[in-house]
């Protein structure tokens, strides 16, 4: 009955595998795959240029790649641009974003800017 399927925190290699097996279960059930949308929900370190997200991934104690595994979005503008153009290429229509940096409203803007 589902109209939307929504991932969280998935690396796109397991999203990749889920996805399949969600075309599976969809077409058992004399459904297209198209009928249910993919979503996706996962957590983003973004940086206005390379100095400020070194800070941001030492902060967090972790490296790009070993977030990125995890299946967070990670990177400058153009890097976070590249992540989810990559995402709506593997099906995903919409993705949602968690924002930790509360108080970086500029920050907030510039990834807007950079992605909207």
């Amino acid at each position: 009955y589902a109209d939307e399927w929504n991932a969280v925190f998935v690396p796109a290699a397991r999203w990749k595998e889920l996805d399949a097996r969600l075309d599976t279960l969809i077409a058992a059930c004399g459904r297209r795959p198209g009928d249910v949308r993919r979503s996706l929900m996962t957590g983003l370190v973004f940086g206005r240029d390379q100095a400020e997200l070194e800070r941001k991934l030492e902060q967090r104690g972790r490296t790009a790649p070993e977030l990125i595994e995890r299946g967070l979005i990670v990177g400058t503008p153009d890097e976070v641009s590249l992540q989810l153009e990559r995402w709506a290429q593997a099906g995903v229509y919409r993705v949602m974003l968690q924002w930790l940096d509360l108080d970086d409203l500029d920050g907030l803007a510039a990834l807007a800017k950079a992605v909207l």
